[in-house]
């Protein structure tokens, strides 16, 4: 539950630069700040902040996907580590762990790890983390991580999802937007 709590704070922190949920149509599925671009889901709601994006379909307790950037100083702030240029994918990919674990009251216990291996993104090498844990209530949780380092911050694009029903129905959405980001 506390895991679901960490979304729902995340949403809050986001939504106190954000005005409003805004709905992607066909004519502004492209979308751009100064950190990254990327191509967005026609149909999704979209709500932005200083150094984020966060995406949902049908609620962000159902499923989103997130755009986090975070200077090198900033980049691990529950485990208050910083990243580097020179991190290497392993690097940032254990430092993400712990800092979902940090998240969480209990470290969250039933998290499993299903693939960490190295993964492009944007022409650079970073992570893909593929896990699964249960809320407190039992409900079976999955997530896609990818995240990657420049000499700009770190950049961590994440997919969370309910494994019944929503994970595989929305996981090519994400895969689609990853493939799109430009740094």
């Amino acid at each position: 539950m506390k895991l679901l709590s960490g979304a729902i704070v995340l949403i809050l922190v986001l939504a106190g630069c954000a005005t409003t949920w805004i709905k992607v149509d066909d004519a502004g599925r492209s979308y751009k700040n100064e950190h990254y671009s990327s191509t967005l889901p026609t149909g999704w709601m979209r709500l932005e902040s200083d150094d984020g994006l966060v995406l949902s379909k049908d609620g962000i307790l159902l499923q989103y996907i997130s755009i986090l950037f975070r200077p090198h100083k900033k980049a691990f702030e529950e485990i208050e580590k910083d990243s580097s240029p020179a991190m290497l994918p392993s690097e940032l990919a254990e430092l993400t762990i712990a800092e979902i674990k940090a998240g969480q009251d209990e470290g969250l216990p039933s998290l499993r790890i299903l693939r960490n291996e190295p993964a492009e993104i944007a022409g650079h090498t970073g992570f893909g983390i593929h896990l699964q844990y249960k809320t407190a209530d039992g409900l079976r949780m999955e997530m896609l991580l990818r995240g990657v380092v420049n000499d700009n911050g770190f950049y961590l694009i994440k997919y969370s999802a309910p494994t019944l029903h929503y994970f595989n129905r929305d996981r090519q959405v994400y895969e689609t937007l990853v493939e799109s980001i430009q740094l």
